[in-house]
Protein backbone atom coordinates (compact mmCIF):
# COMPACT_ATOMS: atom_id res chain seq x y z
CA UNK A 1 0.00 0.00 0.00
CA UNK A 2 1.31 3.45 -0.90
CA UNK A 3 2.16 5.36 2.27
CA UNK A 4 0.34 8.60 2.93
CA UNK A 5 2.78 11.24 1.78
CA UNK A 6 0.58 14.33 1.59
CA UNK A 7 1.00 17.18 4.09
CA UNK A 8 -1.04 17.26 7.26
CA UNK A 9 -2.45 20.72 6.54
CA UNK A 10 -4.32 21.87 3.43
CA UNK A 11 -2.09 23.98 1.22
CA UNK A 12 -4.41 26.97 1.67
CA UNK A 13 -3.90 26.78 5.45
CA UNK A 14 -0.14 26.79 4.95
CA UNK A 15 -0.42 29.80 2.67
CA UNK A 16 -2.41 31.66 5.33
CA UNK A 17 0.17 30.60 7.93
CA UNK A 18 2.88 32.18 5.79
CA UNK A 19 0.97 35.47 5.67
CA UNK A 20 0.63 35.48 9.45
CA UNK A 21 4.37 34.89 9.89
CA UNK A 22 5.09 37.87 7.67
CA UNK A 23 2.74 40.04 9.76
CA UNK A 24 4.46 38.95 12.96
CA UNK A 25 7.93 39.73 11.65
CA UNK A 26 6.73 43.14 10.49
CA UNK A 27 5.22 43.73 13.94
CA UNK A 28 8.63 43.29 15.55
CA UNK A 29 10.55 45.10 12.83
CA UNK A 30 8.47 48.25 13.33
CA UNK A 31 9.27 48.12 17.06
CA UNK A 32 12.99 47.71 16.48
CA UNK A 33 13.05 44.25 18.07
CA UNK A 34 15.87 42.12 16.68
CA UNK A 35 15.23 38.62 15.32
CA UNK A 36 17.83 36.05 16.38
CA UNK A 37 18.42 32.35 15.85
CA UNK A 38 19.75 30.06 18.56
CA UNK A 39 20.58 26.32 18.49
CA UNK A 40 17.80 23.73 18.60
CA UNK A 41 20.29 21.28 20.20
CA UNK A 42 22.00 22.08 23.48
CA UNK A 43 24.12 20.34 26.10
CA UNK A 44 21.63 21.47 28.78
CA UNK A 45 17.88 21.84 29.10
CA UNK A 46 15.24 23.09 31.52
CA UNK A 47 14.91 21.46 34.94
CA UNK A 48 11.19 22.39 35.16
CA UNK A 49 9.13 19.36 36.25
CA UNK A 50 6.26 20.37 33.98
CA UNK A 51 8.39 19.98 30.86
CA UNK A 52 10.11 16.86 29.53
CA UNK A 53 12.93 17.27 27.03
CA UNK A 54 13.93 15.02 24.16
CA UNK A 55 17.23 13.44 25.25
CA UNK A 56 19.50 12.56 22.33
CA UNK A 57 21.83 9.58 22.12
CA UNK A 58 24.91 11.81 22.33
CA UNK A 59 23.74 13.24 25.66
CA UNK A 60 22.49 16.54 24.25
CA UNK A 61 18.89 17.78 24.28
CA UNK A 62 16.49 19.18 21.74
CA UNK A 63 15.55 22.55 23.17
CA UNK A 64 12.10 23.03 24.71
CA UNK A 65 12.44 26.80 24.34
CA UNK A 66 15.13 29.26 23.25
CA UNK A 67 14.93 30.86 26.73
CA UNK A 68 18.37 29.92 28.05
CA UNK A 69 20.18 30.93 24.87
CA UNK A 70 18.24 34.18 24.53
CA UNK A 71 19.07 35.16 28.11
CA UNK A 72 22.74 34.51 27.45
CA UNK A 73 22.50 36.85 24.46
CA UNK A 74 20.79 39.53 26.56
CA UNK A 75 23.46 39.25 29.26
CA UNK A 76 26.08 39.76 26.53
CA UNK A 77 24.48 43.01 25.39
CA UNK A 78 21.82 41.99 22.84
CA UNK A 79 18.95 44.51 22.69
CA UNK A 80 15.28 43.46 22.88
CA UNK A 81 14.99 40.40 20.67
CA UNK A 82 12.77 37.55 19.53
CA UNK A 83 13.03 34.08 18.05
CA UNK A 84 10.46 32.35 15.88
CA UNK A 85 11.23 28.70 15.29
CA UNK A 86 10.89 25.03 16.25
CA UNK A 87 11.06 23.66 19.78
CA UNK A 88 10.59 20.13 21.09
CA UNK A 89 8.91 18.45 24.06
CA UNK A 90 8.85 14.76 24.85
CA UNK A 91 5.48 13.03 24.73
CA UNK A 92 3.35 16.06 23.94
CA UNK A 93 0.89 14.88 21.30
CA UNK A 94 -2.81 15.56 20.89
CA UNK A 95 -5.33 17.92 19.39
CA UNK A 96 -3.43 21.02 20.53
CA UNK A 97 0.01 19.48 21.02
CA UNK A 98 2.76 18.16 18.78
CA UNK A 99 6.23 16.99 19.95
CA UNK A 100 7.76 19.55 17.58
CA UNK A 101 6.02 22.89 17.44
CA UNK A 102 6.72 26.52 16.64
CA UNK A 103 7.37 28.96 19.45
CA UNK A 104 7.51 32.73 19.27
CA UNK A 105 9.52 34.01 22.22
CA UNK A 106 10.64 37.55 22.89
CA UNK A 107 12.30 39.66 25.58
CA UNK A 108 11.82 43.37 26.20
CA UNK A 109 14.52 45.27 28.05
CA UNK A 110 13.13 47.62 30.68
CA UNK A 111 9.56 46.34 30.35
CA UNK A 112 7.43 45.28 33.30
CA UNK A 113 4.80 42.58 32.86
CA UNK A 114 1.99 45.10 32.44
CA UNK A 115 3.79 46.68 29.48
CA UNK A 116 4.55 43.26 28.03
CA UNK A 117 0.91 42.17 28.36
CA UNK A 118 -0.10 45.21 26.33
CA UNK A 119 2.36 44.23 23.59
CA UNK A 120 1.10 40.64 23.63
CA UNK A 121 -2.45 41.98 23.33
CA UNK A 122 -1.47 44.06 20.29
CA UNK A 123 0.26 41.12 18.59
CA UNK A 124 -2.71 38.81 19.15
CA UNK A 125 -5.11 41.45 17.85
CA UNK A 126 -2.96 41.75 14.73
CA UNK A 127 -3.45 38.02 14.09
CA UNK A 128 -6.95 37.39 15.46
CA UNK A 129 -8.57 40.80 15.31
CA UNK A 130 -9.68 43.10 18.16
CA UNK A 131 -11.48 41.73 21.19
CA UNK A 132 -12.06 42.80 24.78
CA UNK A 133 -9.34 41.34 27.00
CA UNK A 134 -10.09 40.82 30.69
CA UNK A 135 -7.53 40.42 33.48
CA UNK A 136 -7.79 38.24 36.60
CA UNK A 137 -5.35 37.42 39.33
CA UNK A 138 -4.88 33.67 39.77
CA UNK A 139 -6.47 33.98 43.20
CA UNK A 140 -9.60 35.74 41.93
CA UNK A 141 -9.85 33.50 38.88
CA UNK A 142 -10.14 30.37 41.03
CA UNK A 143 -12.37 32.09 43.59
CA UNK A 144 -14.84 33.10 40.87
CA UNK A 145 -15.12 29.46 39.80
CA UNK A 146 -14.98 27.56 43.10
CA UNK A 147 -15.83 30.22 45.73
CA UNK A 148 -12.70 29.20 47.61
CA UNK A 149 -9.57 31.22 48.40
CA UNK A 150 -6.81 29.00 47.06
CA UNK A 151 -4.10 30.98 48.88
CA UNK A 152 -5.62 30.72 52.36
CA UNK A 153 -6.76 27.09 52.19
CA UNK A 154 -4.76 24.21 53.60
CA UNK A 155 -3.53 21.39 51.36
CA UNK A 156 -6.29 19.15 52.71
CA UNK A 157 -9.00 21.72 51.98
CA UNK A 158 -7.69 22.21 48.43
CA UNK A 159 -7.74 18.44 47.88
CA UNK A 160 -11.37 18.29 48.96
CA UNK A 161 -12.33 20.99 46.47
CA UNK A 162 -10.45 19.20 43.71
CA UNK A 163 -11.92 15.80 44.58
CA UNK A 164 -15.42 17.27 44.51
CA UNK A 165 -14.63 18.26 40.93
CA UNK A 166 -13.33 14.85 39.83
CA UNK A 167 -9.69 14.89 40.91
CA UNK A 168 -8.46 11.35 41.61
CA UNK A 169 -4.75 11.67 42.37
CA UNK A 170 -3.04 12.29 45.70
CA UNK A 171 -0.48 14.83 44.52
CA UNK A 172 1.00 17.90 46.14
CA UNK A 173 -0.45 21.39 46.38
CA UNK A 174 1.04 22.61 43.10
CA UNK A 175 -0.52 19.75 41.10
CA UNK A 176 -3.91 20.31 42.74
CA UNK A 177 -3.80 24.01 41.89
CA UNK A 178 -2.86 23.14 38.29
CA UNK A 179 -5.90 20.85 38.10
CA UNK A 180 -8.26 23.52 39.45
CA UNK A 181 -6.76 26.15 37.17
CA UNK A 182 -7.16 23.96 34.08
CA UNK A 183 -10.74 23.18 35.08
CA UNK A 184 -11.52 26.88 35.56
CA UNK A 185 -10.13 27.62 32.08
CA UNK A 186 -12.30 24.90 30.53
CA UNK A 187 -15.38 26.47 32.12
CA UNK A 188 -14.45 30.08 31.41
CA UNK A 189 -16.89 32.28 29.51
CA UNK A 190 -14.50 35.05 28.39
CA UNK A 191 -13.03 34.47 24.95
CA UNK A 192 -9.74 36.29 25.66
CA UNK A 193 -8.21 37.07 29.05
CA UNK A 194 -5.00 37.28 31.06
CA UNK A 195 -4.38 35.46 34.34
CA UNK A 196 -1.61 36.95 36.47
CA UNK A 197 0.08 36.78 39.89
CA UNK A 198 0.43 33.01 40.03
CA UNK A 199 1.32 31.20 43.29
CA UNK A 200 5.04 31.38 44.07
CA UNK A 201 5.41 27.61 43.63
CA UNK A 202 4.41 28.10 39.97
CA UNK A 203 6.96 30.86 39.38
CA UNK A 204 9.18 28.95 36.91
CA UNK A 205 11.92 31.57 36.26
CA UNK A 206 9.80 34.59 37.19
CA UNK A 207 10.55 37.05 39.95
CA UNK A 208 8.45 36.66 43.09
CA UNK A 209 6.93 39.47 45.16
CA UNK A 210 4.50 39.83 48.07
CA UNK A 211 0.88 40.79 47.44
CA UNK A 212 -1.84 40.89 50.10
CA UNK A 213 0.35 38.89 52.43
CA UNK A 214 1.14 36.12 49.94
CA UNK A 215 4.19 35.48 47.77
CA UNK A 216 3.19 35.47 44.11
CA UNK A 217 5.03 35.16 40.82
CA UNK A 218 5.23 38.17 38.52
CA UNK A 219 3.93 35.98 35.73
CA UNK A 220 0.95 35.91 33.37
CA UNK A 221 -0.78 33.68 30.87
CA UNK A 222 -3.04 34.66 27.98
CA UNK A 223 -6.02 32.39 27.38
CA UNK A 224 -7.86 32.57 24.06
CA UNK A 225 -10.94 30.44 23.37
CA UNK A 226 -9.96 28.11 26.24
CA UNK A 227 -6.37 27.65 25.02
CA UNK A 228 -3.19 28.84 26.69
CA UNK A 229 -1.54 31.00 24.04
CA UNK A 230 1.15 32.94 25.93
CA UNK A 231 3.18 32.55 29.11
CA UNK A 232 5.27 35.50 30.24
CA UNK A 233 7.07 36.88 33.27
CA UNK A 234 9.38 39.43 34.79
CA UNK A 235 12.65 37.56 34.50
CA UNK A 236 14.51 36.29 37.57
CA UNK A 237 17.96 37.94 37.68
CA UNK A 238 19.32 36.62 40.98
CA UNK A 239 21.86 33.85 40.15
CA UNK A 240 21.69 32.39 43.69
CA UNK A 241 17.91 32.10 43.60
CA UNK A 242 18.08 30.68 40.07
CA UNK A 243 20.54 27.99 41.17
CA UNK A 244 18.38 27.19 44.21
CA UNK A 245 15.34 26.68 42.00
CA UNK A 246 17.28 24.40 39.67
CA UNK A 247 18.56 22.35 42.60
CA UNK A 248 15.05 22.06 44.03
CA UNK A 249 13.81 20.85 40.64
CA UNK A 250 16.58 18.25 40.60
CA UNK A 251 15.56 16.93 44.03
CA UNK A 252 11.93 16.64 42.98
CA UNK A 253 12.92 14.91 39.73
CA UNK A 254 14.92 12.37 41.71
CA UNK A 255 12.00 11.75 44.09
CA UNK A 256 9.68 11.18 41.14
CA UNK A 257 12.23 8.99 39.30
CA UNK A 258 12.29 11.42 36.38
CA UNK A 259 15.17 12.16 34.02
CA UNK A 260 17.97 13.93 35.86
CA UNK A 261 18.77 17.30 34.32
CA UNK A 262 22.01 19.04 35.24
CA UNK A 263 22.10 22.74 36.03
CA UNK A 264 22.99 24.93 33.08
CA UNK A 265 26.18 26.52 34.39
CA UNK A 266 26.50 28.72 31.31
CA UNK A 267 23.11 30.28 32.03
CA UNK A 268 24.01 30.72 35.69
CA UNK A 269 27.27 32.43 34.71
CA UNK A 270 25.43 34.71 32.27
CA UNK A 271 22.91 35.77 34.93
CA UNK A 272 25.71 36.34 37.41
CA UNK A 273 27.51 38.39 34.78
CA UNK A 274 24.50 40.68 34.59
CA UNK A 275 21.17 39.85 32.98
CA UNK A 276 19.48 43.23 32.45
CA UNK A 277 15.99 43.87 33.79
CA UNK A 278 13.58 42.48 31.23
CA UNK A 279 10.27 40.71 30.77
CA UNK A 280 9.84 37.83 28.36
CA UNK A 281 7.00 35.83 26.88
CA UNK A 282 6.55 32.66 24.85
CA UNK A 283 3.64 32.24 22.41
CA UNK A 284 2.43 28.97 20.93
CA UNK A 285 2.47 30.04 17.29
CA UNK A 286 0.70 26.96 15.89
CA UNK A 287 -2.25 27.44 18.24
CA UNK A 288 -2.46 31.12 17.36
CA UNK A 289 -2.48 30.35 13.64
CA UNK A 290 -5.08 27.62 14.12
CA UNK A 291 -7.39 30.07 15.91
CA UNK A 292 -6.83 32.69 13.21
CA UNK A 293 -7.96 30.44 10.36
CA UNK A 294 -10.61 28.49 12.24
CA UNK A 295 -8.76 25.17 12.35
CA UNK A 296 -10.03 22.54 14.80
CA UNK A 297 -6.57 21.25 15.76
CA UNK A 298 -2.97 22.32 15.24
CA UNK A 299 -2.28 19.46 12.83
CA UNK A 300 -4.35 21.43 10.32
CA UNK A 301 -1.74 24.20 10.29
CA UNK A 302 1.41 22.02 10.35
CA UNK A 303 3.04 20.99 7.09
CA UNK A 304 3.79 17.54 8.49
CA UNK A 305 2.52 16.60 11.92
CA UNK A 306 4.13 13.94 14.13
CA UNK A 307 2.24 11.03 12.53
CA UNK A 308 3.36 12.13 9.05
CA UNK A 309 7.13 12.22 9.55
Amino acid sequence: MTPRWQPSAPIENLRQRSEILWKIREFFRHRGICEVQTPVVGSNTVTDLNIESVHLADGNFLQTSPEYFLKRLLAAGMPSCYQLGPVFREGEAGRWHNPEFTMLEWYRLGFNTSELRQEVKELVELVLGPCNVSEYTFRDFLFDEFQQDCFDQTDEELHKVAQTNGYKADDGRSDVLDFLYSLAISRGSDSRYFVLDFPAESSALAQVFEHDGHRVADRFELIVEGLEIANGYNELRDPIELENRMENDQKLRQQLDRLRVEKDNRLLAAVEGGLPQCSGVAVGLDRLVALAIGAEKIQQVLSFAHDQI
